[in-house]
C-alpha cells in the first residue's frame, strides 16, 4: 500500500534513521562545480556586520539533519564565535548531527523539535538555518512565519532558506514512472518548490535569492540506485520485479554515450530578512 507524504510517515519511515537522507546527499558528490552546495551557500552569506561586532554569533539549525553543511562549512565558520542550536524532528538525524559537529568549535545544543512548533525559539536568534525543510512543514505558511519570529530585531540578522524547483532532478523520476506506474508521482519538494517559494516568501521577508543550477553527472549505478529508492523504499511500494534491470539499461545506455548519466538540478537559497 502506498505510503502518503505526511507528518508521520516523514517521522516513522522517511527520517527515523539517516539512511535515505544520506543516499540522496550521496549522489551530490558529482557535481561538476568547483565547491559543494554546502559551501557555496556560505559562500554566498555576506556576514561582515558580525565580523565587525565580534560578538557571539546565536544560530537556529532548523532540520538540522546529518550536519553535512556544518562539516563541509568548519574552516569557514572558524573565524567567529558561534552558539548554535541544533534542532530537527527525530532523534536519529540529531544523533548523527552530533557526530558530524563534534570537531564544530562553538557552544552546542541540540534539540528535538519540529519546523511546525518552534515558538519557544521567538526573538532569540542572528541567523536562522532552514535548509530543504519547509517542504516538511504542514502548514507552510505559519512555519515561514515561525522562522521568521525565531530572529531577533537586529539589522544584521537573516534567515537563510533553501529548496528545489520542480525541475529539480526531474528526470530521474520521469523514468521511474515510465518504467512503473506505482512509481511515487509526488515527491517531498513538491509542496515547497522554488515555485512556490518565490510567491511565499515576500509575504514575509524581504529576500536576496541566489541560484545554484548544474548537472550532476553520475559514473557510480549503485548510488543512482540509492537515490532512486530512498522515495520508494519508506513506503512500502512494490515495483515491477524488472524496474531496476530496465533503470540500469537506461543508465547503460546513457553511461555509454556520455560517459555518465546526467541529472540537471537547480537548488534556488533565499536570504531572508525581516521586512
Amino acid at each position: 500500500m502506498k505510503e502518503e507524504i505526511n507528518k508521520k510517515y516523514l517521522k516513522e519511515k522517511q527520517y527515523k534513521s539517516t539512511k535515505y537522507l544520506e543516499a540522496r546527499i550521496k549522489i551530490h558528490q558529482f557535481t561538476k562545480n568547483k565547491i559543494g552546495f554546502h559551501e557555496w551557500i556560505f559562500s554566498q552569506y555576506d556576514l561582515s556586520e558580525f565580523e565587525k561586532e565580534n560578538n557571539e554569533i546565536k544560530i537556529l539549525d532548523v532540520g538540522c539533519g546529518t550536519g553535512v553543511f556544518w562539516k563541509k562549512n568548519i574552516n569557514n565558520f572558524k573565524k567567529y564565535k558561534l552558539d548554535i542550536t541544533f534542532t530537527d524532528a527525530t532523534e536519529a538525524m540529531v544523533e548523527k548531527e552530533k557526530i558530524n559537529t563534534a570537531e564544530l568549535d562553538a557552544k552546542k545544543k541540540y534539540e528535538i523539535a519540529d519546523i511546525d512548533n518552534l515558538e519557544k525559539y521567538k526573538n532569540q536568534f542572528d541567523i536562522v538555518f532552514c535548509h530543504n525543510v519547509v517542504y516538511h512543514a504542514g502548514d507552510k505558511e505559519k512555519s515561514i512565519k515561525n522562522l521568521k519570529d525565531c530572529l531577533n530585531d537586529k539589522p544584521s540578522s537573516f534567515c537563510s532558506i533553501t529548496t528545489n524547483s520542480e525541475k529539480h532532478m526531474l528526470n530521474v523520476y520521469e523514468i521511474g514512472r515510465n518504467l512503473d506506474k506505482n512509481f511515487p508521482t509526488d515527491r517531498i519538494i513538491d509542496s515547497f518548490t522554488e515555485e512556490i517559494a518565490d510567491k511565499m516568501l515576500p509575504k514575509f521577508f524581504k529576500i536576496e535569492k541566489k541560484i545554484e543550477e548544474e548537472e550532476l553527472r553520475v559514473t557510480d549505478w549503485e548510488i543512482l540506485m540509492g537515490f532512486v529508492a530512498s522515495g520508494v523504499e519508506p513506503r512500502g511500494i512494490k515495483l515491477v520485479d524488472n524496474f531496476w534491470d530496465e533503470y540500469k539499461k537506461i543508465y547503460d545506455q546513457e553511461f555509454k554515450k556520455n560517459g555518465y548519466f546526467k541529472i540537471i538540478k537547480r537548488s534556488p537559497l533565499y536570504i531572508c530578512k525581516k521586512n
